[in-house]
């Protein structure tokens, strides 16, 4: 059976929210300008090598971006399972998540062991 979750855990996931939604649009942002410039300076045949290099940072933006999303998901799934009573249940094994990982990773979903299992397989 899950801990009750304390206000400053519930506080903590929602701030890890906004940041990662700001993070999100800034990068959104960021990458929408790089592929304008990108798109500008592939008509000069002269910088192939500056084009080269934007379409890469390109790459590592949306990459990036990706990630955040998934992270966004995560902690919207945490605040899920907040109001659906099994916030702290690992999802694999059905143990209780020790408060030490969900203090370091309030968004975890599985304890050590489960997310260790799935990542070596």
């Amino acid at each position: 059976m899950p801990a009750p979750v304390s206000k400053q855990q519930i506080e903590k996931l929602e701030a890890i929210r906004e940041k990662l939604k700001h993070d999100l649009v800034r990068l959104e942002e960021d990458v929408e300008t790089a592929q304008q410039e990108l798109a500008q300076e592939a008509n000069k045949d002269d910088r192939i090598a500056e084009v080269a290099a934007m379409a890469v940072g390109r790459e590592l933006d949306m990459s990036l971006e990706s990630n955040i999303r998934l992270l966004l998901e995560r902690v919207e799934d945490a605040l899920e399972a907040i109001k659906a009573g099994n916030y702290g249940v690992c999802k694999s094994c059905g143990k209780k998540i020790p408060e030490e990982r969900l203090e370091a990773l309030p968004y975890a979903a599985m304890c050590v062991e489960c997310q260790r299992r799935r990542e070596t397989h």
